[in-house]
């Protein structure tokens, strides 16, 4: 991994909007995954031509979050990195960067634009009282 990386909370580093997307896709892929594969499950405004992709998956090696392999004409892909580790940390340093670790902060903040469905918070209320 590049050793100028910004580091989240359990050392794994920052990626960029993008790369997040291209490892979003390859999640949701049966490992290892092709190049078309994972351009198909692109969010629409990330359609990108496949040599810009192929820029992300090799900046995403390098990083350490996958690992490249060549079949043939074509590289397959295999991530590195957990979907079930990278989120929680993304997450959790969101939160901390953004609202100061106040989970009531980010709650405020969505309710006060309306974002949060009334069915969610009560979804919410109900693991909140399940949990104590």
């Amino acid at each position: 991994m590049n050793g100028n990386d910004e580091r989240m909370g359990g050392g794994l580093p920052h990626i960029p909007d993008a790369e997040l997307d291209v490892m979003l896709a390859l999640w949701r892929c049966e490992p290892p995954a092709t190049t078309a594969k994972i351009a198909l499950l692109l969010p629409e405004d990330r359609q990108w031509k496949t040599p810009t992709l192929l820029s992300f998956l090799t900046r995403l090696e390098k990083r350490g979050f996958l690992a490249a392999e060549k079949r043939g004409r074509e590289y397959v892909w295999t991530p590195l990195v957990l979907r079930e580790d990278y989120l929680p940390a993304l997450t959790r340093d969101f939160l901390e960067r953004v609202h100061g670790g106040s989970v009531e902060s980010l709650m405020k903040a969505l309710e006060e634009d309306g974002t949060i469905p009334e069915e969610i918070l009560d979804g919410l209320l109900a693991w909140l009282e399940e949990r104590s």
